[in-house]
Order: C-alpha cells, then sequence, then structure tokens
C-alpha cells in the first residue's frame, strides 16, 4: 500500500494507492495540486481568484471558478437554494471545495495510471477499483462529539464514488442556511465529490422530510441520520449497499 498525507485547507488529507507500480512521484504532484487549488478557491488567502473575484466583481473569471460557480448555481436550483455559492461577504465555495479538490486528485491518479485508489480530504472520500485483493471500505460516523467511531460501513462498488457527509456535531453553527435542523448528519453518494459534498450541505439545511423528498426527485443516493440517532435511506442508497 502507497499511502501519502498531510495537512491541508484546515484539516488533513489521505491518499492510499493499491498497486504494484511505485508512485511515489505522485507525492510532489498531489501537493502542488491541492496547493494550486487553495489559491483559487480560498477565502482565507488575500490574493486566490475568489478572494480577488470578491473585491472586484468586473475581474474576469478563469474557467475553472466558472465550471464550479455553473455546478454550486444548478445544485442550488435542484435543491430550491438550499445550497448557495454566495454569503454576505460574496463567493464561498467552502460547502462544494473540498469535493472539487478531490475529483482533481482523482483526475490526477488516473492521468498517472492509478485505477486503485482511496482519497479522503477531511472526511469527504472518493474511491475506485480494490484494494488489492479486497475492497475499500468506507465508514459512515457515529454523529456524537465523543470518539471517532462507525454508524455504519460499506464496501465501496469497484467500479468508483464519491460520499461526502454534512453535519454540526462536532463544528455547531458553521453550515449557513435556515432549517429545522433535525438531522444530525446527510451522506450523499454519488459519481463526483464536489456534487456530494454540496448535496450533503443542502440536503442537511433542508431536513428531514424536504431533503428526503428533494434526494427522491432528483434521484439521490442519502443515508439521513436524525436527531434521535435513526437512520433514513433515499430509495437509491440501496444501490450502493453491497
Amino acid at each position: 500500500m502507497q499511502n501519502f498525507g498531510g495537512e491541508i485547507y484546515g484539516t488533513t488529507y489521505s491518499i492510499k494507492i493499491a498497486e504494484n507500480r511505485s508512485y511515489s512521484f505522485l507525492d510532489t504532484q498531489i501537493k502542488a495540486e491541492l496547493n494550486r487549488i487553495d489559491y483559487v478557491f480560498s477565502t482565507y488567502k488575500p490574493t486566490s481568484e475568489i478572494s480577488l473575484i470578491n473585491e472586484d466583481p468586473n475581474r474576469v473569471w478563469s474557467d475553472e471558478f466558472r465550471n464550479l460557480f455553473n455546478l454550486s448555481n444548478e445544485i442550488s436550483d435542484l435543491s430550491e437554494g438550499a445550497f448557495s455559492p454566495n454569503d454576505a461577504n460574496g463567493f464561498d465555495f467552502s460547502a462544494i471545495g473540498k469535493g472539487y479538490a478531490i475529483d482533481k486528485i482523482a483526475e490526477l491518479m488516473e492521468k498517472n495510471g492509478v485505477n486503485n485508489y482511496f482519497i479522503e480530504i477531511g472526511g469527504e472520500i472518493r474511491a475506485k477499483g480494490l484494494k488489492f485483493s479486497d475492497e475499500w471500505i468506507f465508514g459512515i460516523e457515529r454523529p456524537t462529539n465523543s470518539k471517532k467511531s462507525p454508524y455504519i460501513a460499506f464496501n465501496v462498488p469497484s467500479k468508483g464514488i464519491s460520499i461526502a457527509t454534512s453535519g454540526e456535531y462536532r463544528e455547531p453553527n458553521h453550515i449557513w442556511g435556515k432549517g429545522p435542523r433535525d438531522l444530525i448528519s446527510v451522506t450523499v453518494a454519488t459519481s463526483d465529490a464536489a456534487s456530494a459534498d454540496a448535496w450533503a450541505t443542502a440536503l442537511y439545511v433542508l431536513g428531514k422530510e424536504k431533503g428526503l423528498d428533494i434526494a427522491e426527485k432528483n434521484n439521490l443516493e442519502v443515508f439521513f441520520i436524525t436527531n434521535n440517532g435513526d437512520s433514513i435511506q433515499s430509495t437509491n442508497w440501496s444501490m450502493i449497499s453491497l
């Protein structure tokens, strides 16, 4: 097993490659790509593209910035406004940025011929292939403030999947938007991590009833944990239960 990891975006990242060929040369490229993305979307860096755009609305956008803005707007429309790339200070992609970074690292993996990998940034994942002869495993965390432990675990389909979870059990009041707050966590599975990241936030804000309704309308694979500790799954969630 080849492992790469470190700190980024105020959290940690971990990348595992299950291949017989050495990919040690990717360590530098992974760090460079993660840092490059930080200088596009970090609102904490005054010279990042998003900070400069927020200062000057007439500034020309890069294609990358526009693409993520368009994806954010698409999910905003589908979630009936529960997800938004804007706040009172301008653009903010913090609720989709980690997922986007994961997708870019997955592109880097596949560009270099890696077909069996597990990428995790701050709890969000994208995985594909096998852990040699075994399947990769992902777990939905038990949403408590105490020691981390799995609520439930699943095998990753070898064709690949992206998983993102949203909730405020570790960081209270960090998610924008008014809602019933009758969920502890929402986990979404999609093909790309950016969409999973955004949808998890949107459905958490929408709450149990409206969130499930929107999930069904959009054929999403979603696992909800309610305030009383029970779980509710969208119809399509069964598609990833292996």
